[in-house]
């Protein structure tokens, strides 16, 4: 996946111009309440989301560019039919309020996929939007799904349970994948054992299978284990502790023993636990991780933490943060710092 080098957005909002030069790795774009900075996220996201033919915005723009590092480009103009409902209508898992104006219709023009406009641009870049603002039910659209779970009761639950279906297809690929090694090497180790007569070297060749099997099945484990690690480290002041059930799905336990579902977790934790989860889950891959106002219901250390944490899980991602309090971010990362007003014209 390349990463984004550049996005230019004419008159967001009717009247504002936006460019916007990247870093490979981290950025962060600070702003006032109301500069843009949210949709100009979510901008980013709806495209990558789409297919190459059409777009469909809530927000007002006349066009939006986005470059790749690789010469690849997106390129989408308001369609002259200005606004209409798209056919059939877009039915997000949930929505929230300030999302659901009618929606605006562009083309567009691409050269990832020259002669195929149903791919959608997700295929080949890994896209994480990660939205950790706390809205109970009642404001939002949920699918007759969710409301199933009892324990399902606000937006960040909805992530969370999500979440914990990719989290147990993730553990079934990482045992997939320790089976095949199992496999492999016991194969290789059952013809050294099985010779009637073994020499210096058939020893030595034993015991660098046996140590590489070990290797192996810690590295396929690795982001696992680094990953329950954290999340014991960042809830030890709640005196919580990680668990799966019997199903595997994530469960945590207190210092008396008791269970709690992840639905029984603060705010904050939640948030951390979807923040962290949702990295993981990339599996390393290259990814574009955006995050709207990850500062919101965390602890001030674990703010300090947060970019140090996800790129643990994931140094191949490209994290794009945009959020009001960077002082939280500055330690280390002030030359990522994007002010709004220093990329808006207009």
């Amino acid at each position: 996946m390349s990463y984004l080098k550049k996005v230019e957005i004419r008159k967001l909002f009717g009247e504002w111009d936006i460019n916007w030069t990247l870093d490979p790795k981290v950025n962060i774009l600070i702003g006032k309440n109301g500069s843009g900075k949210t949709t100009l996220l979510r901008l980013i996201k709806n495209i990558l989301k789409s297919k190459q033919a059409l777009f469909f915005a809530s927000s007002d723009i006349e066009s939006i560019k986005i470059e790749l590092a690789d010469n690849h480009s997106i390129y989408a103009r308001k369609d002259s039919k200005a606004i209409v409902e798209p056919n059939p209508p877009i039915k997000p898992l949930h929505q929230t309020i300030e999302e659901r104006p009618l929606t605006r219709v562009y083309r567009i023009e691409s050269n990832l996929f020259p002669q195929d406009n149903e791919t959608r641009f997700s295929n080949v870049i890994n896209l994480c939007y990660i939205n950790t603002f706390e809205m109970p039910l009642e404001t939002l659209q949920v699918s007759e799904n969710h409301k199933r779970y009892d324990e399902v009761q606000t937006e960040l639950d909805i992530v969370l349970a999500d979440l914990i279906t990719d989290w147990k297809s993730y553990l079934l690929k990482l045992k997939i994948l320790a089976e095949q090694v199992t496999v492999f090497f016991d194969d290789k180790i059952r013809a050294i054992s099985s010779k009637e007569s073994a020499d210096k070297n058939d020893l030595q060749e034993l015991k660098n299978l046996l140590n590489d099997k070990t290797d192996k099945m810690e590295e396929i484990n690795d982001y696992k284990d680094r990953f329950v690690k954290q999340i014991n480290a960042l809830f030890s002041d709640s005196k919580k502790r990680i668990d799966f059930d019997q199903n595997n799905a994530i469960i945590f336990k207190n210092d008396t023993g008791k269970c709690l579902s992840v639905y029984e977790l603060s705010a904050g934790e939640k948030q951390m636990l979807i923040i962290l989860l949702t990295v993981l889950i990339c599996d390393n891959q290259p990814s574009l991780i955006l995050i709207d106002e990850p500062e919101n219901s965390l602890h001030l250390a674990w703010q300090h933490k947060l970019i140090d944490m996800i790129q643990s899980f994931n140094d191949n991602c490209q994290l794009i943060i945009v959020t009001h309090a960077a002082g939280v971010f500055s330690k280390g990362w002030q030359d990522k710092i994007t002010k709004m007003a220093e990329i808006t014209t207009g």
